[in-house]
């Protein structure tokens, strides 16, 4: 499914993307805070929602080749966040919703 419904559905503000953004396919969602669990993720097209707002979350989307990450619960951002998501091309967002939250958002659009 392109990126554009999913972050319309988590009500998501675009912090930076590479351009095209709307339409990378994202095929998982993985949801976690403990980047030791992320990295043993071997999925392709995947969006990363995690309440972890460090630079070590973009670090370990950019290992798995995460396309995205979404920060939940309303974190503040890094300025070295995005310079890590503009230089590995990882679309970044924030989002109000808890993660548990965001995920049945997220599940509710990708059943249709």
């Amino acid at each position: 499914m392109d990126l554009l419904p999913l972050t319309i559905a988590l009500d998501a503000k675009l912090v930076c993307a590479p351009p095209g953004w709307e339409k990378i396919n994202i095929e998982t969602v993985f949801a976690s805070d403990l980047m030791s669990d992320v990295l043993m993720s071997d999925r392709d097209e995947l969006l990363l929602i995690t309440s972890l707002s460090t630079e070590q979350s973009i670090r370990s989307a950019g290992i798995v080749g995460s396309e995205a990450v979404v920060i939940a619960n309303n974190k503040t951002v890094t300025e070295g966040m995005i310079a890590l998501a503009k230089e590995q091309d990882i679309a970044l967002f924030c989002t109000r919703f808890p993660k548990y939250e965001s995920c049945v958002r997220l599940g509710r659009v990708l059943e249709r």
